[in-house]
């Protein structure tokens, strides 16, 4: 209580103290200005600075300043994996967006919630994003900037397609739809910037498809670029890329020099996800130079931070949002700007604050518990109906029918005619992905390697690194 009752005194403190400044337009697009500059260097001051560049613009209803705050947040949020608050941000952005008639931000805002959602594994959602923001752009007025929003787009579309089926075809395909839209603008530096994006992704593409010669062509040109504009994101991007190129060609010495570039970058941007896969990566290089221990240091290294990245990304997901925190300051802004809240507030007043805030603390936290067993109880009854539905309905022949088309629902009825080797994988890798569970079945239905890679729609070179991971998930756990 004593802990409460200090936290609430310090925010009307605060309240009467520190946002007694006003800021004018003006002096926010300045700070707005800043904040862009330092995100790839410094994301979490970014993020610290918008949210204020945020309070500021809400005191003036400054409704470009609060679209463009909450965007920068988005963003940064994003860059530092925290993806659920990031697409709070995002939503924020688009409401305002909205308001403003501004269809630049409008069309950002909607593919920073599309990005937000596929980090969280939300696919579908993040598809119905990207269209809502590609359907905006023909009625942003400047072409470049138009031009630039599509491939972007288009880039995102390929990155959800990657990480939700992993179909090549479909990746490549929007990745030379973004490399087009970039390749169209006239402004040498915005084109530069966006093109090395461009270049380094057709790139992987090519890369995966195994035509090494086009796949190095469009890295190395995407690496000029990016050096010339000084884009540390593509740099690491490219160098991982030519470093899996060179592990290919077993130029392994190549490969490590591509990877420690890489992991400098991935360390400097904070792209834990990415510092992740290039673990792996080293580890499965000094594997090949029969290194041991520097293999194991890396593996070791991969499987911590995977664990850490994999308990981030749940509690994101099941994350809701404080309510009674945004309420609370909502309500402080209101009295401030009336005038009420002055330099001395009375004992009486703070007493009766503190009370009703608790009061509605207690009740929201009650109200909340109810439902979230409410809801769980009627997930578990639907769960139940829908398992037995499908044993019902589903034959073995039925099965390998849909493997072989690479139906998306064969996992499901998968799981309804083996459901003890579905839960005994789960026990023993509880964080497999989809694809990697896939793998799983297809080798319990005794498909071999080439024709797992046939049926996915992927390199055979994908599916042993997939079988890979697993068994060494397996051993861990």
């Amino acid at each position: 209580m004593g802990k409460r009752l200090f936290f609430q005194i310090l925010i009307i403190f605060v309240v009467v103290t520190g946002y007694s400044q006003q800021y004018t337009e003006k002096q926010i697009d300045s700070m707005l200005s800043d904040i862009k500059k330092m995100g790839d260097s410094i994301p979490n001051k970014a993020i610290e600075n918008s949210l204020k560049s945020y309070k500021y613009s809400e005191i003036l209803d400054y409704k470009k300043g609060m679209a463009l705050s909450a965007m920068l947040a988005g963003k940064n949020l994003y860059d530092t994996n925290q993806y659920d608050r990031s697409l709070e941000q995002a939503t924020k952005s688009e409401e305002f967006a909205l308001l403003i008639n501004d269809y630049e931000l409008l069309s950002e805002a909607y593919r920073l919630k599309g990005i937000s959602y596929v980090g969280l594994g939300l696919y579908k959602q993040g598809f119905l994003e990207f269209k809502k923001g590609l359907d905006v752009t023909p009625q942003i007025a400047t072409t470049d900037v138009a031009l630039r929003q599509k491939g972007l787009l288009y880039n995102d579309i390929a990155v959800g397609y990657d990480r939700s089926t992993g179909v090549i075809d479909s990746i490549k395909k929007y990745y030379v739809l973004g490399y087009n839209q970039f390749n169209k603008i006239e402004n040498t530096k915005f084109k530069n910037i966006n093109l090395s994006l461009a270049s380094a992704n057709v790139g992987a593409c090519y890369l995966a498809l195994k035509q090494y010669d086009s796949a190095r062509v469009y890295l190395v040109n995407a690496s000029k670029l990016a050096e010339k504009e000084n884009y540390n994101s593509v740099k690491l991007y490219v160098y991982i890329d030519l470093g899996n190129l060179e592990f290919k060609k077993n130029n392994f010495d190549e490969a490590l020099k591509y990877y420690q570039e890489a992991l400098f970058f991935a360390k400097k941007l904070k792209k834990r996800e990415l510092q992740r896969d290039i673990y792996l990566n080293l580890s499965q290089t000094y594997e090949k130079l029969k290194n041991k221990t520097k293999e194991e240091l890396y593996s070791e290294k991969y499987f911590s931070l995977n664990d850490s990245l994999q308990k981030n990304q749940q509690k994101a997901v099941i994350a809701t949002v404080k309510e009674l925190t945004e309420d609370e300051y909502s309500t402080i802004e209101k009295i401030r700007k009336t005038g009420v809240v002055a330099l001395v507030l009375s004992a009486v007043l703070t007493a009766l604050f503190l009370f009703f805030a608790i009061r509605l603390y207690k009740n929201k936290k009650k109200e909340k518990v109810k439902i979230a067993k409410k809801k769980q109880r009627l997930q578990n009854k639907k769960d139940i109906l829908e398992k037995v539905i499908l044993i019902n309905s589903t034959s073995l022949d039925e099965v390998l029918k849909l493997a072989k088309n690479n139906d998306p629902m064969f996992l499901s009825k998968f799981e309804a005619t083996h459901p003890d080797f579905y839960n005994r994988i789960l026990q023993e890798a509880p964080t497999l992905s989809k694809m990697e569970l896939i793998v799983c079945a297809f080798l319990k239905l005794g498909f071999a390697v080439k024709d797992i890679a046939l049926y996915t729609d992927v390199t055979v070179r994908s599916v042993e690194a997939r079988i890979y991971r697993i068994r060494k998930l397996r051993k861990l756990d």
